[in-house]
């Protein structure tokens, strides 16, 4: 699995993609029946992905690098290239970066970062 975002690689052990939907209902009465109308104004995309990093400084981090990113609040690039799997190539904001130290691996991290499709 290849994803980048604002140009950089990710090792991502995960990735989630989900599409939540933008609707209204109301209530109606036609020829003497209740009905629910939905009205659909369109979805919002969203991904989930758990990555890790291994031997990067702090400095060097993507982790870093995307923290910057959603303090900034500009859309970046996003692209995943799974072959004729899945491809996503559009442009994110970054809701955001959740760092983890556990495990007791040294000078390893993992971290999940959350996206939204810019609309």
């Amino acid at each position: 699995m290849t994803i980048t975002i604002d140009s950089k690689t990710l090792n991502a052990m995960s990735l989630d993609e989900n599409i939540e939907v933008v609707a209204v209902t109301n209530d109606a009465w036609e020829n003497q029946e209740y009905k629910q109308k939905v009205r659909v104004f369109g979805i919002v995309k969203s991904w989930s992905l758990a990555c890790y990093e291994k031997d990067v400084a702090w400095d060097d981090s993507v982790a870093k690098h995307l923290q910057n990113v959603a303090k900034g609040g500009n859309a970046v690039g996003f692209i995943v290239d799974e072959g004729t799997t899945h491809q996503v190539n559009t442009n994110v904001y970054v809701l955001g970066v959740a760092l983890n130290y556990s495990g007791g691996v040294a000078n390893y991290r993992t971290f999940t970062i959350t996206l939204q499709e810019k609309t």
